[in-house]
């Protein structure tokens, strides 16, 4: 396998819409690299971990945090400097993106090109925000990409402040309990085992390693007897098969009709829309899970390493996933009735 290569950008994974997918990779940050390798870091933009000694003020040793849902989205109640609004839960966003329409006024930096899953998207632009709150953390000093998110405004009708991802969750154990529209922030120690005073540890069905050492999960399945390599993206709405994926993957479908994707700029493409019938995780297999079936050569490229899908809410439906990127690790416990 060749060695990683040095990426011009990021990638901020948005939302995927039953017939909109919001995708930026931003230039100047990040080197991806196959799973197995190591990611690493440029110093060209802005790091996170630069500001992490002084970002949060987490009273407790777990909380509890409500999740909302505008569709199949995942919104958060939060609060940026002085503007109040949501937060949408994007685990395939790489740093945080907020919504230009409620930030011009910070002082920015020169504007840099992003692309998306259908092609070029436009410009987003960098800042720093001097609060985020929501539950009981606070971000002090927060670098960020302004972007304009009004697609997502208009679509869903509520307002949104902006995206955010594991990288500001990932000193803690994170739950995603979709079925109870809860997010659950566990205080963990060096090790990554819960510190006293939590509750006792996630009792998972399934257990998968980590690859790498970035932001983005990536979760492998299999579809009709082949490995694949999928993108866990909480706001993607439904789940996506890449169109190379091979007969052997795509006859396991059962396509209903076709729909038209729409990126985050106006170019639009037109997918298949149908059901997953045949995917299993470790010893599981769950079916009949909407997907679409979509050209992903663009984030093979941003990701810098071959993606054969996207696992979105239509997967969350099916289980508990606890992440733990200290342990490297990510458990599920399943639903009842999954078969085995």
């Amino acid at each position: 396998m060749p060695g990683p290569m040095k990426l011009r950008g990021i990638i901020i994974i948005g939302a995927l819409f039953l017939g909109a997918f919001t995708a930026f990779i931003i230039p100047g940050k990040t080197t991806m690299s196959s799973p197995g390798e190591e990611v690493k870091k440029t110093r060209t933009g802005f790091d996170l971990w630069d500001f992490f000694p002084s970002l949060e003020n987490m009273e407790n040793d777990s909380v509890i945090i409500p999740l909302k849902r505008a569709g199949r989205l995942f919104l958060i109640d939060a609060k940026v400097d002085d503007e109040t609004g949501n937060l949408i839960f994007d685990s395939g966003t790489q740093d945080m993106v907020l919504n230009s329409t409620y930030f011009r006024k910070y002082i920015q930096t020169e504007k840099v090109d992003s692309k998306g899953i259908t092609g070029d998207v436009g410009s987003v632009e960098q800042a720093i925000i001097r609060r985020i709150e929501f539950a009981d953390l606070e971000y002090r000093n927060m670098p960020v990409h302004l972007a304009d998110l009004g697609h997502i405004e208009n679509r869903k009708g509520v307002k949104i402040l902006g995206l955010f991802g594991f990288n500001l969750l990932r000193k803690y154990e994170i739950v995603i309990d979709a079925l109870n529209n809860e997010l659950k922030l566990y205080r963990i120690d060096k090790a990554g085992k819960r510190v006293q005073g939590s509750t006792s540890g996630f009792e998972q069905d399934y257990m998968q390693k980590i690859e790498g050492s970035g932001d983005i999960l990536f979760l492998n399945g299999t579809i009709g007897g082949k490995l694949l390599n999928f993108c866990f993206d909480t706001a993607a709405e439904t789940n996506v098969i890449s169109s190379s994926s091979g007969k052997p993957v795509l006859n396991t479908l059962t396509i209903t009709r076709r729909t038209m994707l729409k990126g985050a700029g106006s170019t639009t493409s037109e997918v298949l829309f149908g059901r997953m019938n045949d995917f299993v995780i470790g010893n599981r297999q769950i079916g009949n899970m909407e997907t679409v079936i979509s050209n992903l050569h663009s984030l093979n490229e941003a990701y810098n390493t071959h993606i054969d899908g996207i696992l979105g809410c239509s997967f969350l439906e099916h289980g508990i996933v606890c992440v733990n990127f200290v342990k490297s690790q990510v458990g599920i416990r399943f639903i009842k009735g999954e078969k085995e």
